[in-house]
């Protein structure tokens, strides 16, 4: 089971983009805009598997399923792997008993082979993994560049549903998101 542990408060779509490509002038749908552009966003990113933002994530295990698939692109960072041991006290395993890697297009982690597998508590989802996804915000329009820039086609199909919304007063839906953005979809999705 996949939780966000953080909800970032940033714009993945700056107002003044949004508002220049809707041609929307003045302050008075601000609010509104606001409002969709974090909305259409999650939506987005519920369709594609991936994260606009930086966030915080944990995926509980039923047991030792590793390699785990880490269910969100990009991954950022694995931050912990945790458990439950047979006595229900939660254990934290040391940064160098795993590693991560790439099978494109998902990340999975696994931990070592001398990590050694206790047994766990009989409680549900004893395993967890914490780790951050998602691409950096808008930098500005300065000379920055990150290696997790956000794509400008997601960002322009997060404006187009936004558009849509903005126009007709409902959301895109699923169909027609899976004709109109049907290949940003993560294999396996």
């Amino acid at each position: 089971m996949l939780v966000k542990r953080s909800n970032p408060q940033g714009l993945v779509v700056e107002l003044d983009v949004l508002k220049a490509a809707l041609r929307v002038s003045g302050d008075a749908d601000d609010a509104r805009l606001t409002h969709l552009v974090r909305a259409e966003m999650a939506r987005y990113e519920d369709f594609t598997g991936r994260v606009m933002q930086p966030t915080d994530f944990s995926i509980a295990l039923d047991g030792w399923l590793f390699p785990a698939r880490l269910p969100v692109l990009p991954l950022r960072e694995v931050t912990a792997i945790t458990y439950l041991d047979a006595e229900h006290v939660e254990q934290t395993y040391d940064a160098a008993s795993w590693y991560v890697t790439e099978s494109a297009p998902f990340w999975s982690v696994g931990l070592d082979r001398d990590a050694g597998l206790p047994a766990l508590s009989d409680r549900p989802a004893p395993v967890r993994v914490d780790f951050s996804a998602g691409y950096d915000l808008p930098l500005g329009g300065g000379d920055e560049v990150s290696l997790l820039a956000p794509r400008a086609d997601d960002q322009n199909a997060i404006i187009h549903m936004i558009g849509v919304a903005y126009d007709q007063g409902t959301p895109m839906d699923v169909g027609e998101m899976r004709k109109v953005f049907g290949n940003r979809r993560v294999a396996g999705w």
